[in-house]
């Protein structure tokens, strides 16, 4: 009796030693094919087309979506083929506004936001292209004529 009384304890002992573990590796990455069981939960506002471009080294990705709709927000790193979170789980407020500000640390950011609800899952994902400074200055001194047509 106090054998198995004994192998229970280690047995509980062993489970919660690993289970912060496990918990904390579950969810802490998706796949960049990920879509999730529904397509309405958030609507991504910024960038409007799911793709954008800049010179800055931060952007600001935008949604809409129900209050109570939880987000988290994962970076695509190429050597480990998977999205890392990158943003701990936020709830949408009252508002109804999600805003959150990414840090651009190469030239190709991929970046999935998934959201949570009653009405299931969701995940977007968003492509951020950074631009060099001196692409945009050249690009500024850019000048168009334009000439005599003949109609």
């Amino acid at each position: 009796m106090f054998k198995k009384f004994l192998s229970i304890m280690f047995i509980a002992v062993a489970l919660m030693a690993v289970m912060p573990i496990s918990g904390y590796a579950f969810g802490n990455t998706v796949s960049l094919y990920e879509t999730g069981t529904s397509s309405n939960i958030i609507y991504i506002k910024r960038p409007e087309s799911h793709s954008a471009s800049t010179s800055d080294k931060t952007y600001t990705i935008s949604a809409v979506g129900e209050q109570g709709t939880k987000i988290k927000v994962y970076r695509y790193n190429p050597s480990s083929g998977v999205c890392e979170l990158i943003k701990n789980e936020t709830y949408i407020g009252a508002s109804g506004l999600y805003s959150v500000v990414v840090d651009l640390t190469s030239d190709s950011n991929i970046f999935m936001v998934t959201a949570e609800s009653g009405k299931g899952s969701q995940a977007v994902r968003i492509d951020i292209d950074k631009i060099k400074k001196s692409t945009i200055d050249r690009l500024k001194n850019v000048t168009v004529t334009i000439r005599n047509f003949i109609w």
